[in-house]
């Protein structure tokens, strides 16, 4: 009986080579599908925001990924978060916690009709603002406990829209407006926030649509060799 022997060489230089360009790879794979799902999620907030909230709030979605280039990371990491100063952090908290929005000294919320005019880039003017612009004095209106306060002043309205005129004598004898009472704010004990938004849903969502990325990057190495 004959025996048999093989010898087998192994080239380690090259299997250590081999083992860290598929390390390389797969760790470029989970970089890719970081990067890749941070962008999907952010985008995804931006479309529910906008079609939840007029305006501009959903430009306040932004992202980043590291590393930001497609190079291999043991811990690559996505962020999405709200861009912007207080307003938008705010406005964002509104649309998308639950809590109540009360006012800081304890008292009432000071909402302005369109009578109030406007302070500017969409900023509500405060009843102090309102006073110090017009030289008009705000009455206060208790209406009871199942009615809004209110803060009215004495004068008229302006013919071509419906903001605030003192009724002077001048404007009396222009035929302009009767003197009315009009109400400038409306006041309320407290403001729930909205909750329109909900986020968590759609973060659930992009971290199966990660680990299915990740997956199939993963397996297109593999097929490659």
């Amino acid at each position: 009986m004959s025996s048999f022997r093989t010898d087998l060489t192994v080239d380690e230089a090259k299997l250590n080579a081999d083992l860290d360009r598929w390390i390389s790879d797969v760790l470029r794979a989970g970089t890719g599908a970081i990067r890749t799902t941070t962008r999907k999620l952010e985008k995804a907030l931006e479309t529910t925001t906008r079609s939840t909230v007029k305006g501009r709030l959903h430009r306040a979605w932004k992202s980043q990924a590291f590393p930001a280039a497609d190079i291999p990371a043991y811990s690559p990491q996505g962020t999405v978060y709200v861009n912007g100063g207080k307003r938008s952090q705010g406005a964002m908290q509104y649309w998308t916690q639950p809590g109540i929005n009360k006012s800081k000294a304890g008292y009432w919320l000071a909402i302005p009709t369109p009578a109030a005019g406007s302070r500017g880039r969409d900023r509500h003017i405060t009843p102090g603002e309102w006073e110090r612009r017009t030289g008009v004095r705000l009455i206060f209106v208790y209406r009871g406990a199942s009615r809004p306060a209110l803060l009215v002043a004495e004068g008229t309205l302006a013919k071509g829209g419906p903001s605030f005129r003192e009724f002077t004598e001048a404007r009396r004898r222009g035929g302009q407006h009767p003197h009315v009472t009009v109400p400038i704010f409306v006041l309320i004990p407290f403001q729930r926030f909205a909750n329109r938004i909900s986020i968590k849903p759609i973060v659930l969502r992009h971290e199966a649509i990660l680990a299915r990325d990740f997956e199939a990057r993963v397996a297109q190495l593999e097929r490659a060799g």
